[in-house]
């Protein structure tokens, strides 16, 4: 498991601080005067125009970002006053939650744009009719909009049937847990119990009736955000506490859901990691203090970050700066709330890491060796070896480097003018020596 896993030093002509930015670039800014933002989505018009969809303090802002150096506000729909709001879109349609009392679900036809918009809000229909009133956040997969943290129940997860957008349709509910968030695929829920500190595996088949399959606690045992790789084979995860981790799991085996890394940029700030997105396996994640970074998930048990961009102007374990970042616009920009500082729209180079891994063993007996410590020396990289003498280490940057072995009691190996390549994984299994 990684021990010291950021990138300290990055070369990019010329070497440049982990801290600074790098294969991801501003192009946007666009304030809120008197407003704080929340979370943010995003939208494509028939027109192919696109759009942020930005959750502020008093409603939903859709701003025009089609030229992401000169976003437009578009369009503002006002709601109660409350510093949480959550976004998702569905077939034209954008669902918005808040925590602000009597907000309910606001929901805003989009398919107008860019000449006109059209909202209402939904507060429950059928068993629950018109009791939604709050709500933290939500998500939406296959015609089913997962309402998480509601005041209804035990705030789990509300499932409401899209099959008329613009009229949803009560179907069910878990309500074993609260729930803050979550990520859900086909009939699998991945709900995040953040005052649990686990995230719990449902079956949401049958929406009256949901199921927990397994759960699994996180390191931080704050479990705020989840999302799915590509392949379906990890989940990735956050925990919304001072000095935390994006962190990775196996789920193939839900009785043995297994950690296999995790990945911390600015080590040493006590920062803390807010939502993280998975797009062709790059986990794009708002990072408050620390602006937007992207972590290679490509070898899940290998987390590089490649790319980065911290334009907020705070620094440490406080909960300013940014809140939410969205990766899937067609033209593969990304649009960025900041809390205070507004919106940002950041054009992103995804590069694979150069993956350094393998073995270190005792050179007289065989033994594994845990706490070795590789080091990727042009690039301050330095990773140790776990219990079974595996580590797994690297960088965005390729380039020819230097990689020292040592561990007190033995003598330090060094490997010269060593290749390392985007997308590439260089191998050594190394013995060391007693002096």
């Amino acid at each position: 498991m990684k021990k010291l896993t950021a990138i300290i030093a990055l070369l990019f002509c010329g070497f440049v601080h982990a801290q600074e930015n790098y294969n991801l670039v501003q192009r946007g800014h666009l304030t809120f005067p008197g407003k704080e933002l929340a979370n943010i989505g995003g939208y494509v018009d028939s027109l192919g125009n696109e759009y942020a969809l930005v959750g502020t303090s008093t409603g939903l802002s859709i701003v025009d970002v089609t030229d992401p150096d000169n976003p437009v506000l578009s369009f503002e729909v006002n709601g109660v006053t409350n510093i949480w709001r959550e976004v998702k879109t569905w077939q034209g349609f954008a669902y918005v939650t808040t925590e602000g009392t009597n907000g309910g679900l606001t929901i805003v036809d989009l398919r107008e744009l860019p000449a006109s918009i059209n909202s209402h809000i939904y507060r429950g229909d059928g068993a629950i009719n018109n009791q939604l009133s709050t709500s933290h956040a939500l998500h939406i997969d296959n015609g089913y909009c997962y309402v998480y943290g509601s005041n209804i129940g035990v705030k789990g997860i509300l499932m409401l049937d899209l099959a008329d957008p613009w009229n949803p349709v009560y179907r069910g509910r878990y309500n074993e847990l609260y729930v803050h968030d979550g990520f859900v695929s086909g009939d699998t829920a991945w709900a995040c119990n953040i005052y649990d500190g686990i995230f719990s595996v449902i079956d949401v088949s049958n929406k009256a009736n949901p199921v927990t399959l397994s759960t699994q606690s996180t390191p931080g045992n704050f479990t705020h955000n989840s999302w799915l790789t590509d392949d379906h084979n990890t989940l990735l995860t956050t925990d919304e506490v001072e000095n935390s981790f994006l962190v990775s799991y196996d789920i193939n085996d839900l009785g043995n859901i297994t950690e296999l890394d995790r990945y911390q940029t600015a080590p040493g700030t006590n920062s803390i990691v807010h939502n993280t997105h998975v797009l062709n396996d790059y986990a794009v994640t708002s990072w408050y203090t620390e602006g937007v970074v992207i972590v290679d998930a490509a070898r899940p048990n290998n987390l590089i970050e490649v790319a980065k961009n911290d334009f907020t102007t705070f620094e440490g374990n406080t909960f300013n700066g940014c809140w939410g970042v969205y990766p899937f616009l067609p033209s593969g920009n990304l649009v960025a709330s900041d809390i205070e500082g507004g919106l940002y729209v950041l054009t992103p180079t995804y590069v694979r890491g150069c993956y350094l891994e393998g073995t270190v063993r005792d050179a007289a007996c065989g033994a594994n060796l845990e706490g070795v410590t590789v080091s990727i020396v042009e690039q301050n990289v330095s990773e140790q070896t776990d219990i079974n003498g595996i580590y797994r280490t690297g960088t965005a940057i390729p380039g020819t480097y230097t990689i020292t072995f040592s561990k007190p009691g033995y003598t330090t190996q060094t490997m010269t003018n060593v290749v390392m390549t985007n997308g590439q994984l260089t191998t050594f299994d190394i013995q060391l020596s007693s002096p």
